[in-house]
């Protein structure tokens, strides 16, 4: 896999960081620079700066005498990430209804029938959800807090990875998503609100509970 010109470290940072949430750079593991470099046919000086910008987004972390090595997330912090996510789209989607316009709704159908489609593929995207979401949150206009979010669900999607793969997960997010329309359409923050927090909340768990039994803890 070879980068080719421009923005050399924006794109092996790009390439590193698929990979890690592809689940080839498995957690805890030390990403040697000089094999990078050869990975990616790049100088060392990239890879170098691709480090630390992954560094700066959770995805390694720097260790003194070792390196780079793939950031480690705890069940704890799995858990308190999608707790904060609670917190921050309650309130984001609280600021949106009331701006929604025609245009907006009909955006968040196209933004949730393309993830319902996504998912009868049996191939999930932490993008397409995350599309949905942010399509509901932009009438909020706070862009700054958007963006946050999106780097945590950034920083989630290697294990959401795994959540999705039973079905029954997928079909009760998309009944979620169409809910969620429709109470925006309807205006009715406080319903809308309760099921976001649900929504989450419960996504956070069955993670933290499928990835507790992989781990046999």
């Amino acid at each position: 896999m070879l980068v080719q010109k421009k923005t050399i470290s924006t794109q092996v940072a790009d390439a590193i960081r698929q990979k890690i949430l592809m689940g080839e750079y498995a957690a805890n593991l030390q990403l040697r620079q000089e094999h990078l470099a050869t990975e990616f046919g790049v100088s060392r000086i990239p890879v170098r700066e691709a480090l630390h910008q992954l560094h700066s987004e959770g995805f390694v972390t720097l260790v003194s005498h070792k390196g780079a090595v793939v950031t480690s997330i705890s069940l704890d912090e799995i858990l308190e990430l999608y707790e904060l996510r609670a917190r921050i789209e309650t309130w984001l989607l609280a600021l949106a209804i009331p701006r929604m316009t025609d245009a907006d709704l009909a955006l968040a159908r196209e933004r949730a029938e393309q993830h319902q489609e996504q998912g009868k593929t049996g191939e999930y995207s932490n993008q397409l959800n995350w599309n949905f979401h942010a399509t509901l949150y932009a009438p909020s206009g706070r862009k700054a807090t958007i963006e946050l979010v999106g780097r945590i669900y950034q920083q989630l999607e290697r294990y959401t990875r795994m959540m999705v793969t039973l079905t029954e997960i997928q079909a009760q997010s998309d009944r979620d998503h169409w809910q969620l329309i429709d109470l925006c359409e309807a205006k009715d923050t406080l319903r809308a609100v309760g099921l976001l927090e649900m929504h989450i909340i419960t996504s956070g768990k069955f993670l933290v509970d499928r990835l507790q039994e992989l781990r046999g803890s």
